[in-house]
Formats: structure tokens, C-alpha cells, sequence
């Protein structure tokens, strides 16, 4: 008997449905959009390419899991985001939209692919990462979304 703990429902249903609102975001943005300032001073392509970042650190972890290399030892993820932001911002805006939905895609795909005594070790950890994607990008994704309405209301007055 096992203590597999395969991807949850939840989790699994979170991420199909966060990556599909990604996929029709992106399919909508112009060079302008992207540009957008959001109120933390970050814009849409930064904010995307942060997803893709992200969702990149969660795939090589459990990649690297799923290897056998349990490596010990934690991460800090403002640090990651105050180190980064400055080579975010040198992303082409619209390259940072398409590699955060191909890494939205690519992470999803892997979590339900992913052996269930993978993802149970990896829950199981004191510094277990958040598997569940889907919740990570809905923050960001509702703050692009009221970013481009502030940006379209302005464009249109």
C-alpha cells in the first residue's frame, strides 16, 4: 500500500482553469496592453513573465523531484522577484506572454503526469511548493485584468 497522493481534483481543475483565462488574455494583448503600468509599478508583460517565472521554478523543482534529487534547503521568493525584476523588464513584452501560457501549459501537463508518490513527497515537505498554479495565477491575472480596464478607459477618454 501506498501514501501516494496524486494532484487534487482542486488543484488540477484550478490550473486547467486559470491557464485557459491565461490562453484568452494573451490571445487579446497588443504591445500598448502589455505595457500597461500596474499599481505595484509592475506591467502586464512583467507581471506575466513573474507567472512564467514561477510556474518555471515549480516545474524544474518537481522535475528534479520526480529524478530523485531531493535537495534540502528553502527559497525566498521576494528575494527571487527583487533579483529578477530588473531582467523581467528586458523580456520583450510579447515574448513574455507567450512563454507565461507555454509554462502555464507545460507545468499543468507535468503535475498530472507526475508519479502520485512524487507529488506526495513533495507535499510532504517542510518547504513543499505550491502545486497549485491555478491560485498563483489568479491574483495576477485579476490584477492585469483591472489594469487593462483602467488602460482601456483611459485610451478611450
Amino acid at each position: 500500500m501506498t501514501d501516494a497522493m496524486p494532484i487534487s481534483a482542486a488543484f488540477a481543475e484550478s490550473n486547467r482553469t486559470q491557464t485557459e483565462r491565461l490562453r484568452k488574455l494573451v490571445g487579446r494583448l497588443d504591445d500598448a496592453m502589455l505595457a500597461a503600468r500596474q499599481p505595484n509599478g509592475w506591467t502586464v508583460a512583467v507581471a506575466l513573465a513573474h507567472l512564467a517565472f514561477w510556474d518555471r521554478q515549480r516545474l524544474c523543482l518537481m522535475r528534479r523531484w520526480a529524478a530523485g534529487n531531493w535537495c534540502n534547503g528553502g527559497y525566498d521568493g521576494e528575494l527571487f522577484n527583487e533579483t529578477l525584476l530588473p531582467f523581467l523588464e528586458m523580456i520583450p513584452p510579447a515574448r513574455a506572454a507567450e512563454v507565461a501560457l507555454r509554462t502555464a501549459e507545460e507545468v499543468d501537463a507535468f503535475l498530472l503526469s507526475v508519479p502520485d508518490e512524487v507529488v506526495a513527497a513533495a507535499l510532504a515537505r517542510p518547504d513543499r511548493p505550491n502545486l497549485d498554479r491555478g491560485s498563483h495565477r489568479e491574483g495576477h491575472l485579476d490584477q492585469i485584468e483591472q489594469t487593462l480596464a483602467a488602460f482601456s478607459a483611459r485610451a478611450e477618454s
